[in-house]
């Protein structure tokens, strides 16, 4: 079983990672803090989420750490050792199920592939440190792609990835996440932790019940020919699509992912972070000119 397991558990791993690293420390996000000798915040259990297309739920749970312990000098893997919390309990549940999830490593827990749409799911997490932590959330609909193509196109500066598509958007309010980022097969830890995810955040006010169709470039990110990258939609609940506005208002590096929140909104009673239940509609691409 164990020879068996390994190898999907290190699956399930590094989809996760390519996954949640770009999200995963929203909530642990300071204002610089030029000023020495500062008192140490209490740290606090940081929880992320997400809901992988064909593998199910994975929550990564973390600590906060200070501004000040996350220079740009820190080493990825020593810090994501550092704050990992490997020993917790993990429980999510419905009016109808209660399951503990896998721990997975590094902070990773999962397992769970039979979420009910519409339902209302409670996490709980437990850890000696910590104590209990929990939250609420809804699995909202899943809404994805009817058609999408990427491609390379230039300006006078540089190359950009160019964005096309189209979905169906269900005659109810509904908030909506875009991200693009470089994918490969075989990305290390070190390019995960800071991966320039480009997020673009949208409503339906104005396509209300009709199928939306858009064109845009990925600014700021230069794209090459050969380049591999992943395009995700995800239909989200509006309290995360505030959130998630927030800390791309927000903009933070390396040093500050892993920080104590300024002013960040949070669902996890006693922690931080955000626990969600959003379903992606995740596509890949090798990007080349448009012909």
């Amino acid at each position: 079983m164990e020879s068996v397991f390994k190898p999907i558990k290190f699956k399930l791993y590094r989809s996760a990672l390519c996954m949640l690293m770009g999200v995963v420390y929203l909530g642990c996000i300071p204002e610089p803090l030029p000023i020495e000798n500062l008192p140490k915040l209490t740290p606090k259990l940081v929880v992320s989420s997400q809901v992988l297309p064909g593998v199910g739920l994975v929550v990564l749970v973390t600590r906060s750490i200070g501004a000040l312990d996350a220079g740009e000098n820190a080493n990825p893997e020593e810090l994501i050792a550092q704050i990992a919390i490997t020993d917790a309990t993990v429980v999510i549940s419905n009016t109808t199920n209660r399951d503990t999830l896998l721990n997975l490593g590094n902070g990773f827990y999962g397992g769970i592939t039979n979420l009910q749409e519409s339902a209302i799911y409670e996490l709980q997490i437990e850890n000696n440190e910590f104590g209990k932590v929990n939250a609420f959330t809804t699995l909202l609909p899943f809404v994805g792609f009817e058609e999408i193509s990427a491609d390379i196109i230039y300006n006078e500066f540089d190359s950009l990835a160019r964005i096309r598509y189209t979905f169906n958007d269900p005659p109810t309010e509904n908030f909506y996440m875009i991200n693009v980022q470089r994918y490969s097969a075989t990305q290390q830890l070190t390019s995960l932790l800071n991966p320039r995810i480009y997020t673009k955040l949208m409503d339906d006010k104005e396509f209300n019940g009709q199928t939306y169709s858009e064109t845009f470039n990925v600014l700021f990110q230069e794209f090459l020919p050969g380049d591999s990258i992943a395009v995700s939609l995800t239909n989200i609940s509006q309290p995360y699509y505030n959130y998630v506005k927030l800390r791309n208002d927000s903009r933070f590096g390396f040093s500050e992912f892993a920080s104590e929140p300024i002013n960040f909104p949070t669902n996890v009673k006693g922690g931080l972070g955000w626990f969600t239940l959003h379903t992606p509609d995740i596509r890949l691409f090798e990007l080349q000119e448009d012909q």
